[in-house]
């Protein structure tokens, strides 16, 4: 028997009583054990815990258990006649390794606002594992009892992963996430009408981002329950190259999957009759999880005749969660809620009263406002007009900087990845492209290309020498002292005529190491110093990546650090049969960290603090993408 741990901490208008209940979830009987009246005058979702484990000898599963509960927080909608609706169970995204906390309280409240119930499902990630000695692992399965812990969540948004944790075991076990799914699903059902949760069993939802919504389309393909309508956003679907997220499969099989486990865990594989309507949207320009992971699963669903409705959005960003603000993506709330009111979710008072508020230009920003309504709970999030100018920022760049396609993946560039730790209604257009200098970028007509975009108050951002440094190819070399300085010059005046501000960055550094040991401080020759000294006579802001690049280089040592870069195995992946070996250009993981240099240095930067402003708030490194 599964024993289901919930905590109830009640809101003020319920008595703010505390109820402990155990759920068994095979069947479904519910039972107090304990109530105790500890008043806490202070508006709390409901936290429920599950603590789950695995065997052993199951596919993909490895030694290493985590010891943390499977916790789950409702959010119910309050009105005052405590009428049954329907509910959506909401899986955030973060790659299998951790939970992205903006796909999670804040999507359950957008569903709040639209009359629906929600809950918050906080599934295993190789976050929540550590180690354990053999005598603690335990062959129970899905039968188990682990009731040893109860937890409290004592407000929405604090319920957020844990810490990585310095050992990641080698996989988790796909079936005993979606069996995680499944206990959800049949938890919600549970009538709670001291809170005013009730429960339409006919309507139970699923919602998953990134890798949520692989969890997500997993359970509706393949589980035993399963929900009777889905949402993807920019989900991964399939575990096979060169379209897969990297990082969500070696998190979720590990490095020792077995081949048949691509087909097995790609729901676009195990789409059937049984799978729900499923409503998706993805951008165009993701460059973490390829647009051609929800068209694979559009095809899919057509081709078994499933309704589904898919969106794909022209420009975007990966794990852009409710996209408040964005020029582009920030419709896709409304064209759900339209779906949602199509297949009898959603009230259509309730949608008009959403939707006539929410209007997208491309100089919107967004605005988050609490609405009074007949739900005492609700929240709208309001889309408004706005005056207030937005910049975009430009990169004029390299390949270092540049975004990647599908067949040179895993490579990355670390301007795919900036976009993280930006307001989400700031747009980045990624102009860098392989191979370029900064004479090749000016002679192809791309520098013009950007001034043609350029609009007062923007930002230019230039990042050019590892290409200017190759004397052999007259298109592209630039000598230090004369060439290279005058094309920054030129950069810099097309920015500054266009009312926009430059930004030089050095370029990153490449990982090379003398004989003794150290890092090479000439690894780009002499072009950083010629950067720097541009920088001073123009009074341009410098960003010195070099310089930071090489720090963290230094910091990781010379083993650590090949992680930051290409360096594969023959036959490791296909878009490199023969292997790579390459000290030039970054991994995923590289990219993203360079990304974060960045970042930091503008937040650093006495000249950038206008730009800093735009920067989301410092966040533990462990969870500053979201895949």
């Amino acid at each position: 028997m599964s024993i289901l741990h919930i905590t109830l901490d009640e809101q003020a208008s319920v008595d703010s009583n505390r109820f402990i209940q155990t759920f068994d979830s095979r069947s479904a009987s519910c039972s107090s054990i304990e109530q105790s009246h500890e008043a806490q005058a202070s508006q709390q979702p409901h936290s429920l815990i599950r603590n789950s484990t695995m065997s052993a000898n199951q596919p993909g599963a490895s030694d290493t258990r985590s010891t943390k509960p499977v916790s789950f927080v409702l959010y119910p909608v309050h009105d005052t006649q405590a009428t049954a609706r329907p509910c959506i169970v909401v899986l955030p995204g973060g790659g299998y390794h951790h939970l992205a906390e903006h796909e999670g309280a804040p999507i359950a409240r957008w569903l709040n606002g639209l009359g629906i119930h929600a809950a918050v499902l906080h599934y295993h990630t190789q976050s929540d594992y550590t180690e354990q000695t053999e005598s603690d692992v335990k062959e129970t399965g899905r039968d188990a009892i682990q009731a040893n812990t109860i937890e409290t969540a004592s407000d929405a948004d604090s319920v957020s992963p844990t810490k990585t944790q310095a050992h990641l075991i080698e996989s988790i076990e796909p079936n005993l996430l979606i069996e995680q799914v499944e206990a959800a699903l049949q938890a919600v059902q549970q009538q709670r009408p001291e809170i005013g949760w009730k429960v339409l069993s006919d309507q139970i939802g699923l919602i998953g981002f990134s890798a949520g919504g692989h969890l997500a389309a997993m359970t509706a393909t393949l589980g035993t329950i399963r929900p009777h309508l889905l949402m993807l956003a920019y989900p991964v679907i399939t575990m096979s190259e060169p379209y897969t997220h990297q990082g969500s499969r070696q998190h979720l099989l590990g490095d020792s999957y077995r081949a048949e486990h691509i087909c097995q865990y790609s729901p676009d594989c195990q789409v059937d009759e049984r799978t729900p309507p499923t409503f998706i949207w993805s951008s165009a320009d993701d460059a973490s999880v390829p647009v051609q992971n929800s068209l694979s699963m559009a095809g899919a669903l057509t081709a078994a005749g499933i309704e589904h409705e898919l969106h794909v959005f022209e420009q975007g960003r990966h794990g852009l969660g409710l996209a408040e603000g964005h020029p582009h993506c920030g419709a896709w709330t409304d064209l759900a809620a339209s779906w949602l009111q199509r297949h009898g979710y959603v009230d259509e008072t309730i949608l008009a009263t959403s939707t006539s508020t929410s209007t997208s230009t491309s100089t919107s920003t967004s605005t988050s406002t609490s609405t009074s309504s007949k739900y005492t709970n609700a929240q709208v999030h309001i889309l408004a007009k706005s005056d207030t100018f937005v910049p975009t920022i430009h990169i004029a760049g390299d390949s270092t900087a540049a975004i990647k396609g599908a067949t040179e993946k895993p490579m990355s560039g670390w301007g795919e990845y900036l976009a993280g730790y930006m307001q989400p209604d700031i747009i980045i257009h990624n102009h860098a492209i392989n191979g370029r200098s900064t004479r090749s970028f000016i002679a192809e007509g791309r520098l013009q290309y950007i001034a043609d975009q350029l609009q007062a108050g923007d930002y230019l951002f230039i990042q050019f020498g590892h290409n200017d440094s190759k004397i052999e190819d007259p298109t592209r070399y630039a000598d230090p002292e004369q060439d290279y300085p005058d094309f920054l010059q030129q950069y810099i005046d097309t920015a500054r005529g266009k009312g926009a501000f430059p930004v030089l960055l050095t370029s990153v550094s490449r990982r090379l190491y003398l004989e003794n040991g150290q890092l090479d401080p000439q690894a780009l020759g002499a072009y950083p110093e010629a950067m720097r000294a541009v920088a001073s006579k123009t009074g341009t802001p410098l960003v010195d990546l070099f310089q930071c690049s090489q720090q963290l280089y230094r910091e990781l040592g010379e083993k650590e650090s090949a992680c930051l870069f290409m360096h594969l195995r023959a036959g490791a992946h296909p878009n490199y049969p023969d292997g790579i070996s390459d000290n030039t250009h970054f991994s995923e993981q590289g990219a993203q960290r360079i990304a974060r240099l960045a970042a930091d240095a503008i937040r650093q930067h006495a000249q950038l603090q206008e730009l800093a402003k735009l920067l989301l708030p410092e966040r533990d490194p462990s969870t500053a993408n979201s895949y």
